[in-house]
C-alpha cells in the first residue's frame, strides 16, 4: 500500500480542519492549478500536522543541542526561550512551505502552457474550421501526449462531459478558472461566449491566434535585440578585456612595474578564476531569455 502521509492526516485532523476551509480558499485554487491531486481538506490537516511535528521535534531537540552549541546553560531561561522561538520558525516554515508548494507548481504549469499556446490556439483552429464538433476538439487537445500540461485541463473538461453528463460549455467554465494560464483561460471563456452568443468560434478562434502571433512575434523581435546586446558583451568582456589585461600584466612583468603583484599570478587567476566566472554569469543571464 502507498504511504500517503496526507491521508494519515486527515483521519487525525479532518473534522477539525472543516471550520478552516473557508480561510484557505486561495490555497484550494492553487491545488487545482498546480494539478496537485490531493483533496483540499487532506491537503490542509497534512500541512497543519507537518507543522505541529516541527514543532514538537523541534523543542525536543533544541533544548539539548543549543546548550552544546552556544555553550550556555541547559536550565537557564534564555536557553527555554531560544528554544521556542526557533521551535516556531521552524513552525511557521513548514506551515509556509508547504502552503506555497501548490504555487510553485501551478506556475511550473504555466511556463510550458503559454510557450505553447499558439500551436494550441492553431490546433483548435484548425479543428473548429473541419467543422469538427467541439466535444471531438476537447477530446483530441486532450490526447495529445506532448502538450501533457494542457491536457489535464483539457482531460478534466471531457472527464465531466462524458462521466458526469455535463453540458460542455458548462464544464469549460468550471474548469477554466483551474487553467494557470491567463492567455488560456481568456481563449476558452471567450470561446464559450461566442457560442452562447450565436457567434462563429472558427473566426474567434482565428482572431485570437493572429492576436498570439502577432504577440509573440513581438517578444521574439525584442528578445533577439537583448541577444544581440549581450553578444556585444560578451565579447567585451569575455574576448576583449581579458586580452587588455594579458597585454597589461605582461609589459608590467616585463618592466618590473607590478609592485607587491604577481604577474603571473594574476594571469592565472584571470585565466582559471575570472573568466569562468564571467562567463557562467552571462550563461545563467542568457538562460532566462525565453519568449512566453
Amino acid at each position: 500500500m502507498k504511504f500517503e502521509p496526507w491521508t494519515y492526516a486527515y483521519k487525525l485532523l479532518g473534522k477539525r480542519v472543516q471550520r478552516l476551509l473557508p480561510h484557505f480558499q486561495d490555497l484550494h485554487n492553487q491545488l487545482k492549478k498546480g494539478g496537485v491531486r490531493i483533496a483540499f481538506p487532506a491537503y490542509l490537516s497534512f500541512m497543519i500536522l507537518a507543522s505541529i511535528i516541527a514543532f514538537i521535534v523541534s523543542m525536543v531537540l533544541l533544548p539539548f543541542l543549543l546548550p552544546t552549541i552556544l555553550h550556555t546553560s541547559f536550565f537557564s531561561v534564555g536557553n527555554f526561550v531560544l528554544s521556542v522561538m526557533l521551535a516556531t520558525l521552524s513552525f511557521v516554515f513548514t506551515f509556509m512551505s508547504i502552503y506555497v508548494y501548490p504555487g510553485i507548481k501551478s506556475s511550473n504549469r504555466r511556463i510550458p502552457i503559454e510557450i505553447n499556446l499558439p500551436y494550441i490556439s492553431s490546433f483548435l483552429t484548425l479543428l473548429s474550421g473541419s467543422n469538427v464538433s467541439p466535444r471531438t476538439i476537447f477530446r483530441s487537445v486532450a490526447k495529445i501526449d506532448t502538450l501533457r500540461e494542457v491536457r489535464q485541463d483539457f482531460s478534466n473538461m471531457v472527464r465531466d462531459v462524458e462521466v458526469f453528463g455535463q453540458d460542455l460549455l458548462t464544464s469549460i467554465l468550471e474548469n477554466v478558472k483551474y487553467v494557470p494560464s491567463k492567455k488560456l483561460r481568456e481563449i476558452l471563456s471567450g470561446y464559450v461566449a461566442t457560442v452562447r452568443t450565436g457567434g462563429d468560434p472558427t473566426e474567434y478562434l482565428r482572431i485570437s491566434t493572429e492576436n498570439i502571433m502577432k504577440e509573440r512575434m513581438v517578444k521574439l523581435d525584442m528578445m533577439l535585440e537583448s541577444l544581440s546586446a549581450m553578444a556585444e558583451i560578451y565579447i567585451m568582456v569575455l574576448i576583449a578585456m581579458p586580452l587588455l589585461f594579458v597585454v597589461m600584466f605582461a609589459t608590467l612583468g616585463m618592466l618590473g612595474g607590478a609592485g607587491t603583484m604577481n604577474p603571473a599570478m594574476m594571469l592565472y587567476l584571470l585565466a582559471y578564476v575570472g573568466i569562468p566566472i564571467m562567463a557562467t554569469i552571462l550563461i545563467v543571464i542568457i538562460s532566462t531569455f525565453t519568449v512566453r
